[in-house]
């Protein structure tokens, strides 16, 4: 087509038909605001592109006048989104089709958000979780930080770990009870799969199954999907691949290698308190029942190899150890979806899971009572 040949009213048509698309606010979200204070003459928008791999990827620059005003049309798929204020401040957003994002305040530090159903909902699910993980698990962590020389001992020290433990699993319970009631086919579901467990699984099957439904074949869909794969493959029931990761030597040990009668395959850090203090149970449970055919595979997700190696000195973790030293990017880490430590699966002789995620005294009565015959 040649422009030059049309008249100023044909330009000015077309030119109102892609603005008239534009606005269409069906399938796209606005982000608008005034923050006077704002320094720069831009916010960076980017998207949450993977929430289990915490990477993100950069959208755009929205221009700021000189009043602190912004205004900019998207076309992009729902999901989570994070707008970066003067490298000051990083807000996240969960925006869905249709919603005008709206950003106000007098500074920086004060911004509110309105104007998304998607986003009051993420953040309320943000407020519970802070309420619920203090409650449950930082309480625990102050009782000990706050235990006196006369108070201080290895019982006691083991009884709180173990209740910290316990403890943060009534949290992810708490947590899956809030989705499953309060975010419901709302984009914001996405920002929570990161903390997702198998126990319980059958709540976010259902969750993920009715996002589909809505929304149907989005990213983040896909990524929900994803993670449902990676809680199957952990679940009781579900067979272990092969494992294969160097030891303190850079000698190659694959699971299948050292597989007993039972094994349990132990997810660690030297920087996990509860992890360090379970190593004394685990040392009482290796010499009693490794002549029964009981193995234990460490897998560490430290990033400093030296700190691994004398966390293994100084606890005495004697069998199998090993650590790529790429923290929970270790790629079995990723695998098998593990974002918290102390995790652990007890596996058979042929590598089927028998048991996930069992701990201190229930740990010692499951093995002792798999050996006892």
């Amino acid at each position: 087509m040649q422009y030059k040949n049309l008249t100023f009213f044909g330009i000015l048509i077309i030119s109102l038909f892609f603005i008239g698309c534009n606005s269409n606010k069906e399938n796209s979200f606005i982000l608008s605001g005034k923050v006077p204070s704002l320094k720069k003459n831009y916010i960076l928008l980017s998207k949450i592109e993977n929430i289990q791999l915490n990477k993100s990827v950069f959208i755009d620059s929205i221009m700021v006048n000189e009043k602190g005003e912004f205004n900019s049309v998207y076309f992009l798929e729902p999901g989570i989104y994070s707008l970066n204020f003067d490298n000051k401040k990083t807000i996240q957003i969960a925006a869905n089709r249709g919603q005008n994002i709206k950003f106000k305040g007098i500074s920086i530090e004060k911004i509110k958000v309105g104007g998304s159903k998607d986003s009051k909902i993420l953040y309320a699910y943000i407020d519970f979780r802070n309420e619920s993980l203090n409650r449950l698990v930082k309480s625990v962590r102050d009782t000990i930080k706050n235990l006196d020389s006369t108070n201080y001992s290895i019982e006691k020290i083991t009884k709180l770990r173990e209740l910290e433990v316990e403890n943060y699993s009534k949290h992810l319970d708490e947590l899956a009870g809030f989705i499953d009631d309060k975010m419901r086919n709302s984009v914001a579901l996405y920002a929570t799969a990161v903390r997702w467990d198998n126990k319980n699984l059958p709540i976010f099957k259902d969750l993920v199954s009715e996002f589909s439904e809505k929304y149907g074949e989005i990213e983040i869909t896909k990524h929900l999907k994803q993670k449902i794969d990676i809680l199957n493959k952990t679940s009781i029931g579900s067979f272990i691949s092969t494992i294969k990761m160097p030891n303190h030597v850079n000698d190659l040990v694959s699971l299948d290698s050292i597989k007993g009668t039972y094994t349990l395959i132990d997810f660690w850090a030297s920087w996990c308190p509860p992890c360090r203090t379970e190593s004394f149970m685990l040392n009482k449970l290796y010499k009693s029942y490794n002549t029964k055919g009981f193995q234990i595979y460490g897998i560490s997700l430290d990033s400093d190899k030296d700190r691994w190696l004398n966390a293994l000195n100084k606890d005495q973790r004697n069998w199998i150890n090993v650590s790529t030293a790429e923290g929970f990017k270790t790629p079995v880490s990723l695998e098998y979806g593990i974002t918290s430590l102390p995790t652990n699966m007890v596996i058979d002789a042929e590598g089927k899971i028998i048991a996930t995620n069992v701990h201190g005294k229930k740990l010692e009565d499951l093995i002792t009572s798999l050996f006892k015959n």
